[in-house]
Formats: C-alpha cells, sequence, structure tokens
C-alpha cells in the first residue's frame, strides 16, 4: 500500500496528529504561507473528484434541503454567533472573530471531509457552493449591523473570486475525470483522499504562524481561546443536527458538519485590514476543531450514516 493509500485510509485520525506540525515546527509556517490559495483550490477540486455527479445533479434537486441550510449557515448563524459573544463578554477581537466565523460560507474541505467519515459529500458539496455564492452579499451587510465592522469588500468583487475559484476547480475536476475515468478514480479513492489530507495538512501549518509563540507567552489565554473554538465548533454542529434532524439522520449530520466547519479564512483574506490581530489568532486556533473533530466524532457521524433516512 502506498503512502498516499495509507494516509487515505486514516484520514481522520492522519489529520488529527499532523495539525500538531505546524506547532512543533514553526518556521515552515512563513514558508508555506505563499501556498494558502493554491492549497483552497486544490481541495476544492479533490472535494470534486470523490462525489458521484449523479448525487450532486440530486442533491441541487432537493431545494427543500439545500435552501433552509443556506438561510441557517448565512442568516440565522452571525445571530447566535453574536448572542454568545454578548454572553460571554467577550474581547472585541474574540468577539469579532466569533460573529465573522459564524456568518461565514462553509469549508471548501467539508465536502471531502464529509465523504471520509461516511456523510452526503454531494449534499455538502451544494450547500457549500450555494453559500459561497450568497455570502458577499449577506455577510457585510450583517457584521455592520451585528458589530459595526465595516469590511470595505465590493460584494460583486468576491462574488466574483467565488465564482472563479469554483468554476476553475470544477473544469479541472471534469478534465481529470475525464481523462482518468470513473472508474478509475473510483478504484484509486484511498490515494485521493491520502492527497487530500497532505494538502489540508499543508494548509494548517501555513495558518499556524505565531501561534507556538503565542503559547509561550500566554498559555492560559491560549487555553482559553482553545476551549472556546472548540465550544463554538461542538455548539453549532449541535444546534445544526437539532435544526434539520426531521429531514432525517444522514442529512442532519451532513448539514451539522456544514454548520461547524466555516471559512473565515476567505473573509480574513479578503479584508485584512480590518481585523485585529486577535481575530487572525482565533483563525489559526480554528484548525484544531476542524482536524481533530472529525476523528473524535466519526462514530458519530457512522453512526448517522448507517440510519436509515
Amino acid at each position: 500500500m502506498g503512502i498516499l493509500s495509507w494516509l487515505g485510509k486514516h484520514a481522520t485520525v492522519s489529520l488529527a496528529v499532523g495539525v500538531f506540525a505546524g506547532l512543533a515546527v514553526p518556521g515552515l509556517a512563513a514558508l508555506a504561507k505563499p501556498l494558502l490559495v493554491p492549497a483552497i483550490a486544490v481541495m476544492l477540486t479533490m472535494s470534486l473528484l470523490r462525489l458521484d455527479p449523479a448525487a450532486v445533479v440530486q442533491a441541487i434537486r432537493s431545494p427543500r434541503q439545500v435552501l433552509p441550510a443556506v438561510g441557517f449557515v448565512l442568516l440565522v448563524s452571525p445571530l447566535i454567533g453574536y448572542a454568545a459573544a454578548a454572553a460571554l463578554d467577550l474581547d472585541p477581537g474574540i468577539a469579532t472573530a466569533l460573529v465573522v466565523w459564524t456568518a461565514s460560507p462553509p469549508l471548501i474541505s467539508v465536502p471531502a471531509i464529509a465523504a471520509l467519515v461516511g456523510l452526503d459529500g454531494a449534499l455538502a458539496l451544494t450547500v457549500t457552493t450555494a453559500a459561497g455564492l450568497f455570502v458577499p452579499v449577506t455577510l457585510p451587510p450583517i457584521v455592520l449591523a451585528l458589530i459595526g465592522l465595516d469590511l470595505e469588500i465590493g460584494a460583486l468583487a468576491l462574488a466574483l473570486r467565488m465564482a472563479l475559484l469554483l468554476a476553475g476547480s470544477a473544469l479541472a475536476a471534469a478534465a481529470i475525470r475525464r481523462m482518468a475515468g470513473s472508474d478509475r478514480l473510483r478504484r484509486r479513492a484511498p490515494a485521493i483522499d491520502g492527497a487530500f489530507v497532505l494538502v489540508m495538512l499543508l494548509f494548517s501549518v501555513a495558518v499556524m504562524d505565531g501561534v507556538t509563540a503565542a503559547a509561550a507567552a500566554a498559555p492560559w489565554r491560549i487555553a482559553g481561546l482553545l476551549a472556546l473554538v472548540f465550544g463554538a465548533a461542538l455548539v453549532m454542529q449541535a444546534i445544526g443536527w437539532l435544526a434539520f434532524r426531521s429531514l432525517g439522520p444522514r442529512t442532519a449530520g451532513t448539514l451539522a458538519l456544514v454548520a461547524g466547519n466555516r471559512n473565515m479564512a476567505l473573509v480574513l483574506g479578503a479584508a485584512p485590514a480590518a481585523f485585529e490581530p486577535d481575530t487572525f489568532l482565533f483563525l489559526a486556533l480554528l484548525q484544531f476543531p476542524i482536524y481533530l473533530l472529525p476523528a473524535l466524532l466519526r462514530p458519530l457521524y457512522r453512526r448517522a450514516s448507517a440510519r436509515i433516512t
């Protein structure tokens, strides 16, 4: 078995262990930073490769699932984040981070993670794509209304950037699928998953820049922020599950995964000057629940996937 196939077969454990690489070798973060945007595009392409096109079409034809999920992610979720930030009396930079995170679209990697843990990757991709296209219209006015933060992001420019990313990745995946063939891609699924794990690990190393130094300077504060990001991810997954449990356990599990994993990096990358250093620290620490929770919660995801929906 090759190294990629081995990583693919042990994807969730590999991600859980590998997230600490950025802390153990902080010097790698500066070297990896220029690869952040290419890594996002590669992860999206791999997510598309792992999904059955027919399943994606079926998910698109299920607005009863997709539209409420997009509304929850982009409209309801930031209200929950704002209420939590106010109740916890968080510092301004961290409160901003929590609200922006809850208003952000799902992670590009969520469809592939859903496939890895046995959930509905096609549904996750459909919700992720729709939310990504709508977020330039929803996020800036929401964060301005809730916390007075003016992102100064042009909705058209951000929407175009998202559309180009999605279209480029879709074309790349279609070309690879045409050249390799669906049967070959199916046989190579573990290797594709392994490559996806490597790209996710590269991303995690890049965003960990400065976290090791911050932890050494203020370990108890970092511990508190870690508790906050884990709590936020778990609570949003729990609320997502409760909100969509009537659609069946597998669908509810998929939408819970979507609700608890957000692409905050997209927003911070589009308007970095609008945010405080604490907000970027929050983003870096978010990598821990992103990489660790799939392994910790995999039995629950598997159980939801195995039940009749």
